[in-house]
């Protein structure tokens, strides 16, 4: 009797003993499936964002290189298919006012798909044409593939409103994560009723077999219930495992995501800097460098004012958005870059240390899923070239004009100059000669004729820069050229000479040019260094040849090879506000000069299209930069 009762606790002790391990299996299996849940979700929420984001940029991107050339754009029906496959867009549309398509990579009509505005309302297309920003899904595409589209307001260089551009990006989910954890959670599921039947068959088994066993039952019992938590238990471990080696399979793909975000950033040809809402600075991409001459690492961490000054015009803007939560669209800035002097140039080079950048900027809000701002975006591109090349044109515009008059004035002068001379050698003819001792007025009329041969040479240089004249271009050895025109100068010189340092290499190709006109431009770059060194100096004549990457400079394909020929004296400078006006006419900084010297050589220049650019400090020296194409 005692026996059987021993055996009934026994197996009251095992049942109770495996109905604990069941509950701890399950509620193990309950905590794992929570925790892969919650894992999912927020592996998820992550890829989504990062999605969002990516989005964004990308849009941005596409905006300010449809805007650097929107016309090329609009008229190239190819332009859009290259843009997409450089920030791998899946589709790329421009949209006008009322939602139809200009503009399509898949070549798809919206009107086709029954919906105009293509996910949007009428009344939220309205607010996108007046200036809003819009991103709505992911909802299936035409092909079936899940989609996420940011509609933005499209406008040329001068901020005229002709579009809507709408950027579609395939959206992959994690779907893939979430089936194997559902997967392992069902076979931990599966393994505890397993075990929990396996118990039961055992129980009945040994019930059966009780008369015959009674004496090794308990122990049997006790062992295979200990073997069975001991393998569920490793079972257990192993799923962790496989758990673990999902969570870092997702933090592996979001690690691949922004890594593919970083390339794209950095790959674009336009700046690209964004700020958190302390006005700290977060990106910094490879463009933004090379536009402002600043590295990232001296950049990223720094805030607007400690990288740009507090009166720097980026501070009014960024302030706009992110207080106000204004965004801007194309406006144009001036601001300085730092200068680096070349390898092998002086240290004293004039000019170096900052120089002027126009750049035209755009700005967007950057928010949270849940709509809260984060930060801004500056997006921008540079714009001196474009400017320098402007205002050439508008100041050739002005002097040709100005020409003209000066012609129609010069030859009414020479008229009256020509009855005042005459007047005055009919007087010297009567008049008697001039005697020792006597005053006859000769030494009067000697002076009105030196006098009016002064003002015969003014008209000359009037006519000559009013004149339209042919340009008789021809191959020209630069090299013999320049040394045959400083000897000419230097025996005409009088007085201390300054020492000359030419620097022209001997296999420099031919250059097409008019030598006449060439040689009188050079030649009165030469004679204004001599004339700002009375005392003599350094006068130092330098050409090479730069080999311009028009793709990084202006977003366009092809290089461009000129000549560059730098003129440099040592003399006593120009003042900074005297430099933007030392090639208007009549605009002189000698006592006895004519203003005229300059006027001639940047017309002569820009005869051949060419252009030129001056550096000077007072009392360090000047530099003149003759820029010619070489084709």
């Amino acid at each position: 009797m005692s026996a059987r009762n021993l055996n009934d606790r026994g197996a009251m002790a095992l049942a109770h003993l495996f109905q604990l391990a069941a509950v701890f299996a399950f509620l193990f299996a309950v905590l794992w499936g929570i925790h892969t849940a919650v894992l999912f979700e927020t592996a998820n929420r992550y890829w989504t964002e990062e999605s969002r984001r990516r989005l964004m940029v990308m849009t941005q991107t596409i905006e300010s290189d449809i805007r650097a050339d929107a016309a090329r754009t609009l008229a190239d029906p190819l332009s859009l298919q290259v843009l997409a496959g450089r920030y791998g867009a899946f589709r790329i549309s421009i949209l006008d006012r009322d939602g139809h398509s200009l503009m399509d990579t898949l070549a798809r009509d919206r009107m086709a798909a029954g919906d105009p505005f293509q996910g949007t309302t009428p009344s939220q297309f309205r607010e996108i044409w007046n200036g809003a920003k819009l991103m709505t899904g992911p909802y299936p595409d035409l092909s079936g593939r899940r989609v996420r589209s940011y509609f933005i307001p499209l406008r040329d260089s001068s901020r005229a409103l002709f579009g809507v551009l709408r950027v579609d990006l395939e959206v992959k989910s994690l779907d893939a994560g979430g089936a194997a954890a559902t997967a392992l959670l069902l076979k931990v599921a599966g393994a505890v009723m397993i075990v929990v039947l396996g118990f039961y068959s055992i129980r009945t088994v040994i019930g059966r077999h009780r008369p015959g066993a009674e004496a090794g039952g308990s122990t049997g019992e006790t062992a295979a219930v200990i073997a069975t938590f001991h393998g569920l238990v490793r079972e257990l471990k192993e799923k962790e495992l496989d758990l673990e080696h999902l969570r870092t399979l997702a933090e592996d793909r979001a690690a691949e995501i922004e890594s593919y975000n970083e390339n794209i950033l950095q790959s674009v040809t336009s700046g690209v800097i964004t700020f958190n809402p302390g006005q700290v600075i977060t990106t910094f991409n490879h463009a933004a460098e090379r536009i402002l001459g600043l590295s990232r690492s001296d950049a990223v961490g720094k805030t607007c004012e400690d990288l740009f000054g507090a009166q720097s015009s980026i501070i009014p803007l960024l302030d706009q958005a992110l207080t106000r939560q204004a965004t801007i669209t194309r406006q144009e800035l001036e601001l300085t870059r730092p200068v680096h002097s070349r390898p092998g140039s002086a240290s004293s080079e004039p000019g170096s240390g900052l120089q002027r950048l126009w750049v035209g900027v755009s700005t967007s809000l950057l928010r949270d899923r849940q709509g809260v701002l984060i930060g801004t975006t500056f997006v921008f591109t540079d714009l001196t070239e474009i400017k320098s090349l402007q205002e050439q044109v508008e100041l050739k515009r002005r002097l040709t004009a100005l020409g003209e008059m000066s012609a129609g004035i010069a030859h009414e002068f020479r008229n009256y100059m020509g009855s005042v001379m005459g007047f005055a050698k009919l007087l010297s003819r009567k008049l008697p000669s001039s005697g020792a001792g006597s005053d006859t007025g000769q030494e009067m009329i000697a002076s009105i004729m030196r006098e009016l041969s002064a003002m015969n040479r003014l008209i000359e240089q009037l006519l000559s820069f009013g004149r339209h004249a042919e340009l008789q271009l021809r191959p020209v050895a630069l090299e013999p050229f320049i040394r045959r025109l400083l000897d000419q100068w230097m025996a005409q010189t009088e007085g201390v000479k300054p020492r000359l340092e030419v620097s022209i290499p001997s296999d420099l190709p031919d250059l097409q040019m008019d030598e006449v006109l060439m040689r009188q431009a050079i030649g009165n770059l030469v004679q204004n260094a001599m004339d700002a060194m009375p005392e003599g100096g350094d006068l130092q004549i330098r050409a090479t040849i730069l080999d311009r990457d028009d793709s990084i400079e202006t977003g366009t394909q092809g290089h461009r090879k000129e000549l560059s020929l730098e003129i440099r004296d040592t003399g006593v400078g120009i003042s900074k506000d005297k430099l933007d006006k030392i090639f208007l006419p009549f605009f002189t900084t000698k006592e006895k000069g004519t203003g005229m010297g300059l006027a001639l050589v940047h017309k002569i220049v820009l005869s051949h299209g060419g252009r030129i650019k001056v550096n000077s400090q007072e009392g360090r020296g000047t530099m003149f930069r003759i820029f010619l194409p070489l084709t």
